[in-house]
Formats: C-alpha cells, structure tokens, sequence
C-alpha cells in the first residue's frame, strides 16, 4: 500500500537536472508532507554554511508539528537524471536525524529506494 500511495507522488520533472531525491512521510493512507532535496540557503542568519538541505530533513521540517511523526513511514527514493530509480542511501548525519525521529517522536519506519 505505501508503495502504491508513492506512486501517485512520484516527481515528473526535474528543473535542475540532476539526480533527485524525494521524500514523503505517510500515516495510514495519507500523506502527511511531501518534499525534495534542496540547493540553496535554508535561512539567513541561521548560521549554516551548507547551501543544501537533504529530502529526510526538507520533509520533516515541512511538516511542522513533529507530534504528527508518532505511527508514521518516511519513504525516501532517488530519481537519476533519466528518471530511472536509484539507490538512495542516507548520509550518517540522516541515519541520525532519522533515529532521533524514531526515538523522540515515534516515526515508525524508513524506507529508502
């Protein structure tokens, strides 16, 4: 089922040209948010020199109120360039922003393409 509620999610296009990552986070059979990986600054003045943020964070913070996380699946897929699914394994600083999330507010479960 939560492969199939992906499904009518999946990305079309990609304005960058490069391999994409997208993220959505699913409890029953709704989505909650759904997000990309980002180029560019996440905020001014917020003291982060990285100018990307990765579809696992971009998704969860798109959410909102992290209560909503209890119960639910984050499903990451990488999409290549020629839209072919990809391999989409989390750097360690996602491996353990995605722990905390399961620990601290009950995400259920991660799935990565």
């Amino acid at each position: 089922m939560e492969k199939y509620i992906y499904a009518q999610h999946i990305p079309t296009t990609n304005p960058l040209n490069t391999s994409m990552h997208h993220a959505i986070i699913l409890k029953g059979n709704k989505v909650l948010a759904s997000a990309f990986n980002k180029v560019g600054s996440r905020s001014k003045g917020c003291g982060y020199w990285e100018k990307t943020i990765h579809a696992e964070v971009n998704v969860v913070k798109s959410l909102g109120d992290l209560s909503q996380l209890k119960g639910a699946t984050l499903i990451v897929v990488r999409h290549g360039i020629d839209g072919t699914l990809r391999c989409s394994k989390p750097c360690k600083n996602c491996e353990r922003f995605l722990q905390k999330c399961m620990d601290e507010y009950g995400l259920r479960k991660v799935i990565y393409s």
